[in-house]
This record gives C-alpha cells, sequence and structure tokens, in this order.
C-alpha cells in the first residue's frame, strides 16, 4: 500500500515544483541579480523600475519568464511579473496571474498559479514564503494531468517550517468527484516515510462491495494513532485500532507499529476453517504488532505478533497482510554482541487455537564466533537451554513438554595445498540433553502411524523408522562431528564482444567442492522428542551439524557432499563485471545409509541466466537418482524494456502436490499510466484459478491508483468475480 502523505510527495510539491526551480536557481548568484530584461524598456522615475510591457520577457540562465509586464529593480534585487505571467525551465513550467520575488530575502508570492513537469500537475491560489518558509493555500495535486475521473489530492494549506516541518489543513483525496479520505489536519517531520492511509475499494462475491482505509494521524513527531476501518455489504462493518511509533535517539532506535480489526461477521453460513475444517464463529479478529529496537551496533530486539480468531480471517478482511503470511507467527527475540560472541534470549508462543507448532518458554543462546588462536586454525561453540512446548504433532495431540540443553564445540583448520586448492578439516562434539521430557501420549496409543516413529533421524529426513518409541523422559545425545572441504577453484578467459547482449570479453569461474561428514554416535541412550524435526525444504540439509536446526532428529550419520559452483561473466559497462549465468549443482551420497534404503540425495540444480540486464531466466529443480524422477521443477523467463513493457512466463511443480503455470505482462501507455494482466493455471484442477487485469495510474512518485478485475476458478474461498480500486507500487 502506498504512503499517500510523505516527504517525497509534498517535499516534490512544494520545494521541487517551484522553489528548486525558482529561488535556489536565483541564490546561486550572491554578488547581484544578473538578469536580462527585454527591450523595448521604460524607466518608472518613482521607483527606479526597469518596466518591459511590450513582448516582456526576463531571463536568468536556464529559466525564462515572461508576461503582460515586468518589472526590475536592480537596487533592490527585486523582479515582478504581472498578467498572463509563464515561467520556464528545461524540466518545469509555471503560470500564474503575478509572480514576485526579492533576491536580498528571497521572499517569493505567486498567485493563482499552476505548475507542472509532465509527472505531476499542481494549481493553488497562493504560494507565498522563502525556501525555508513557506505556504500554499488552495492547492490542488493531480499525478500527470488533470483528470475528470483520475486520483487529485486538495488541501486548503499546506505548510513546511524552518524545512523540517509539513503542516496541512483539510486535505482531502479524491477518485474523480468523489472524495474518499479527509484530513483535518496534519503535522510531520519532512523527512517522515511512515504512513498517513492506506485505502481500498473493493468488490468480491464472497464479501460484496467494501470500502476501507487505514489512518494514521500523526499526534507528534514520534507517535501515530488512527485506526482500521472497512465497510462491506454483506458481511458487516470491520473497525479496530492501529497505531505506530518511531524513536531516534543518536544511535537508540525504535520504531513499530499495530493494527487490528473486529467484525461480527453477518453471513449466514460462513465456510469452515480450511485447516482444521471447524466452525468459524461470526465474532472474528485479527490483531497485528511488531517492534523493533537497536541499540547501536551491539544491541538489539524484535517483536512480532500475529493474533487471529480463525486462519481465514485476513485472508477475507485483511488481503495485505494474508499475502505475506498465512501462517500467524508471534515471537520476540533480544540479542547482545561482542566482538566474537552473541547471546540471544528468544521466545515463540501460539495464541490462536487453530494452529499449534513448537513454542519457546523461552530459549536462550549463546554464539562464540569462529575465532583464530593459530594460523589456519579457529575455533566456535554454541549452548542454549530452551523450554519447549507442543501439543500437536502431524495432527497427532501428543502434549509433549520438555526442557533442553543444546552444545557445540569445535575446530576448523584452512590452508592451501596448492594454487587454487584449499582443504579445510573440521572436528568437534555435540550434545543433547533432556530434562523432565514429558510425553503426555504414549506411542503405543497410535499404533503404527506414531508421530515418535520420525525420531531420531538420518540426515535425509525420508522417514522409514516403523517401530514405536519409548518415551524417555530424560537422557543424552552426544554425536562426534568429523570432516573435511576440499575446494577447488579455476578459472579461464577469453575475448569476446557483443554489442546487442552488451558483453565484453568472458570469465568462467569453476569451483568444485568435495565435503565429507562423518558422526559417529557417541553412545547415546534412546531420549528423544518431537520439538525440532524436519520441515520442507527445496534445498539439501546443512551438512555442518552446528547449523542443523532439526535438533530433535539428528542421528548418526556418514555423508560425503559434492558440489559445482560455476560463474559465467563479463565487463560491466560501469563498473567491475557482472554475472552472465550462475549453474549450482550439488548430491549427497550416503556413505553408510544404517539400513535406510537409499544411497542418494535428490540431485539439484539451481541455475540464473542475466545475459542482458533485460533478460532474466531461472530453474531449480531436484531429480531423485534412486527412483528416476524429478521431485520438483520450477522455472522462470522475464524479459523487461524499462519504463516501456515486461512480459514473463513460467511453473511450478512439486511432485504428487502441484503443477501450475504462470504468466504476466505489463505495458507502459506513457510514464504515469500502464495496464496489465496475470494468468494462473493449474494442471491437477485444469483451471486458470487466478486471472487479473488491470490499469494503474501513477498518484506519487513511487505508488499509483491500480483499478483491477479479478477472476477466480476452482475450489477456493475467493468467490468467481472481484472488482478492486487501491494504491499500489507502480513501478514493482
Amino acid at each position: 500500500m502506498a504512503r499517500i502523505l510523505n516527504h517525497n510527495a509534498w517535499h516534490l510539491v512544494a520545494t521541487g515544483l517551484f522553489f528548486s526551480a525558482f529561488c535556489v536557481a536565483v541564490r546561486a548568484q550572491s554578488e547581484g541579480f544578473d538578469a536580462t530584461l527585454s527591450t523595448p524598456i521604460v524607466i518608472d522615475t518613482n521607483t527606479g523600475d526597469l518596466v518591459a510591457s511590450e513582448n516582456a520577457q526576463l531571463s536568468y540562465g536556464d529559466w525564462l519568464i515572461s508576461a503582460d509586464e515586468i518589472r526590475l529593480n536592480r537596487q533592490t534585487n527585486r523582479a515582478i511579473a504581472t498578467g498572463n505571467v509563464i515561467f520556464t525551465r528545461y524540466d518545469i513550467r509555471l503560470v500564474a496571474d503575478l509572480l514576485d520575488y526579492s533576491l536580498d530575502d528571497q521572499q517569493a508570492r505567486a498567485e493563482n498559479f499552476r505548475v507542472g513537469n509532465g509527472k505531476y500537475f499542481v494549481s493553488g491560489s497562493l504560494l507565498v514564503g522563502n525556501p525555508n518558509n513557506f505556504k500554499f493555500e488552495n492547492i490542488n495535486f493531480h499525478p500527470g494531468e488533470p483528470g475528470t475521473y483520475l486520483f487529485k489530492a486538495r488541501a486548503n494549506e499546506i505548510a513546511i517550517v524552518d524545512q523540517k516541518e509539513i503542516q496541512g489543513r483539510r486535505i482531502s483525496f479524491k477518485l474523480g468527484v468523489v472524495p474518499f479520505f479527509i484530513i483535518p489536519n496534519v503535522s510531520q517531520p519532512i523527512d517522515a516515510e511512515r504512513n498517513i492511509f492506506k485505502a481500498n475499494l473493493d468488490y468480491s462475491g464472497h464479501i460484496g462491495g467494501a470500502i476501507g482505509g487505514e489512518a494514521r494521524v500523526p499526534i507528534n513527531s514520534n507517535f501515530r494513532a488512527g485506526g482500521n476501518l472497512a465497510l462491506t455489504t454483506k458481511r458487516g462493518i470491520l473497525a479496530g485500532p492501529a497505531f505506530e511509533y518511531n524513536f531516534d535517539e543518536n544511535e537508540k532506535t525504535s520504531f513499530g507499529s499495530f493494527t487490528s480489526g473486529f467484525i461480527d461477521d453477518s453471513l449466514e453460513e460462513i465456510a469452515p476453517d480450511l485447516i482444521t475444517g471447524n466452525p468459524i464463529d461470526d465474532e472474528r479478529f485479527f490483531a497485528e504488532w511488531q517492534h523493533n529496537q537497536n541499540w547501536g551496533d551491539s544491541g538489539a530486539l524484535t517483536a512480532y505478533g500475529r493474533w487471529w480468531s480463525d486462519s481465514e480471517v485476513t485472508r477475507e478482511f485483511n488481503e495485505d497482510s494474508f499475502d505475506e503470511m498465512q501462517d500467524p507467527d508471534t515471537y520476540i527475540e533480544a540479542n547482545y554482541s561482542g566482538e566474537n560472541w552473541q547471546t540471544t534470549l528468544f521466545s515463540r508462543i501460539s495464541p490462536n487455537h487453530f494452529q499449534t507448532f513448537t513454542e519457546r518458554l523461552p530459549e536462550l543462546r549463546f554464539d562464540f564466533f569462529p575465532t583464530q588462536i593459530a594460523k589456519g586454525l579457529t575455533h566456535s561453540g554454541s549452548i542454549s537451554f530452551a523450554k519447549l512446548r507442543n501439543d500437536k504433532l502431524n495432527e497427532f495431540p501428543i502434549k509433549s513438554k520438555a526442557d533442553r540443553v543444546d552444545a557445540y564445540y569445535g575446530f576448523r583448520h584452512t590452508r592451501p595445498l596448492k594454487s587454487g586448492v584449499t582443504l579445510t578439516t573440521k572436528a568437534g562434539v555435540k550434545a543433547i540433553h533432556y530434562f523432565d521430557n514429558v510425553l503426555g501420549t504414549e506411542a503405543s496409543d497410535f499404533g503404527l502411524f506414531s508421530p515418535y516413529r520420525l525420531t531420531p533421524l538420518s540426515i535425509f529426513g525420508d522417514y522409514t523408522h516403523a517401530l514405536q518409541r519409548p518415551s524417555i523422559k530424560e537422557g543424552t545425545r552426544g554425536y562426534g562431528d568429523l570432516g573435511f572441504d576440499l575446494k577447488f577453484t579455476a578459472y579461464s578467459q577469453r575475448e569476446f564482444k557483443n554489442e546487442v547482449w552488451n558483453i565484453d570479453g568472458i570469465r568462467h569461474i569453476f569451483e568444485p567442492v568435495i565435503s565429507y561428514r562423518y558422526a559417529p554416535d557417541l553412545d547415546s541412550n534412546t531420549a528423544n522428542a518431537t520439538f525440532d524435526i524436519p520441515a520442507f525444504s527445496n534445498y539439501l540439509t546443512p551438512i555442518d551439524l552446528e547449523d542443523r536446526r532439526d535438533i530433535d532428529s539428528i542421528g548418526e550419520h556418514n555423508i560425503t557432499r559434492v558440489e559445482f559452483r560455476n560463474r559465467i561473466q563479463t565487463k560491466d559497462e560501469e563498473y567491475g563485471s557482472r554475472d552472465l549465468a550462475r549453474l549450482d549443482f550439488a548430491i549427497d551420497y550416503l556413505v553408510d545409509d544404517f539400513n535406510q534404503g537409499q544411497d542418494f540425495s535428490d540431485f539439484v540444480s539451481d541455475i540464473e541466466i542475466t545475459p542482458a540486464p533485460w533478460l532474466k531466466l531461472d530453474f531449480f529443480s531436484r531429480y531423485s537418482l534412486e527412483e528416476s524422477f524429478t521431485r520438483e521443477l520450477n522455472t522462470s523467463v522475464a524479459i523487461t524494456d524499462p519504463g516501456y513493457w515486461k512480459v514473463g512466463f513460467g511453473n511450478h511443480f512439486l511432485r504428487s502436490h502441484i503443477e501450475q503455470y504462470f504468466a504476466f505482462c505489463e505495458y507502459s501507455l506513457n510514464e504515469n499510466l500502464k495496464v496489465y494482466a496475470v494468468a494462473k493455471f493449474d494442471q491437477k484442477s485444469d483451471t486458470y484459478y487466478e486471472q487479473r487485469i488491470g490499469f494503474m495510474q501513477r498518484a506519487l512518485e513511487k505508488y499509483g491508483i491500480k483499478y483491477e478485475l479479478r477472476f477466480y476458478e476452482g475450489n477456493r474461498r475467493e468467490s468467481d468475480f472481484g472488482v478492486r480500486i487501491g494504491i499500489d507500487l507502480f513501478d514493482e
């Protein structure tokens, strides 16, 4: 959503469109008003003014003023133009009834003015002041040229105070003749980047017609408060408070925001929760808070809270939030860093009844970063204590909680074997200890589908354990960590030129890497848990034991990883080099499969080709050597002619889950207007599950008004058709 009233907009209107073109240019001459007045010239004996009234023009540097009459007084360094005043410079044009400028006090006055530069058009009854303090009265702002049915902003008064603060009175925003937001008064720092409001007009079958916005009005320079409001024809009224804050004191900074909404949903039959299948209550709400704080370079605090009544509330009533995160997360993290260490306190809770995950109540962690103790030799380590809780795993009600300590310490030694060949060896130990590991439900209660069959496992995460595992309440698992990385680096260059692709010479950098890791079991007992286990991932599991986050599933493993990294580069027109292609390939070989029946991981290919700045091709795949099929394939092609058009297409494929295709195109009618279209097709359901056609008009420097039609097919919560008028990034 756009920042409708920010320093980019009003600073451009106020200083960029007039004073940077007029006052600053004149101020550059400190010794006098060295301007030229056209002839014939008459001298006013009463005032000493030079007066031109026949095709009158006043030129100064690269700007020109023409008017019915122009008076120039070289004693007072003052110029006054009256009647059909036209001020022009190569990048701007201003028309007014009167233009009065005094060089000595840099005071300017323009009456009934209109000014624009092609991208923006501003008109008003009065502009008066100097570059540091000035104001507009009865001002109208249009992106591009004025139009009856297009976006317009109006204010009774806009003032700049000491080049530090913007003050406004009776500011309104309209689409055509219809006002959709009004701010009685506003005051904010001129360099503020924060929102005044967000607004949307929308129609969809499941919501009906909707008009809404989020306003945050400045209370002072650090705090804004307002509300979130949406009026819908089918579902009722959604409303809730919203605020944001920003404090900056030397190296101590903090900022954050809160938004919320509550609605008594008037729909007769609300579709059930897509995750749990449970019915959804008609009293629905969301509340979201985020906070960031820094103490110089040493300390930081980050917090994020999302409290939803059900999993679908933001999907239906706060689309921007849902697009950002479909699975709400609530956590707080504080860390403090020293020269080669960091302490972190982290807590994650689950306030929403429809979801469950491992809660950390909390986790305290200390990291000792790699530190050199001899030439080529470093040591590092970490230790964490976590109080964990999980009520459900893969839909099984396990009611599990535990106190766990996880520690690692190791050494690395790096030395060059010869030019282009480097060997790194490592040795370490990892220990995991459980205190009071309480499992509320025994494995025997689940039969063959016990979730405990998942742990502990090898690095691959292809779960083949079928036996139930006992619920050991206390114990320790320990593993050694031995291995090496053998890295080769080679390159070749050749002269080659191609003006079409802007290629000037080609360089190929080839880096094969062979990594080996052996993690022997150091006489561990059978203590296990299901808090931190493997999650879905496109890429290979981190090979280093200290980087693994699936702590509860770590088991003895003996593995070799082979990687081939390629870079193809050419000279950049401005500086250095740019990548024409990046081609990375990797695969793991399980030296000892520990009776899992698997020797190889998926073969991973990750390719990015950019032969020219206007063309980009991406390719990612995972191929199963064991079963001879493609497990995952993602591709995309994008062609861009900056400022004119762009087109792209691609696919997402995940075996047995997803097979989807997409295409998009965008065409700029001019620098302020563009049209676009998006289509997404699902092969499994044989439907175009999403189509969007839109028109966008630039409203500010970075943002625009979006007019969009949406069409949906298939089994989804949204209705088949929707219309939206909103604000979004213009050049995204």
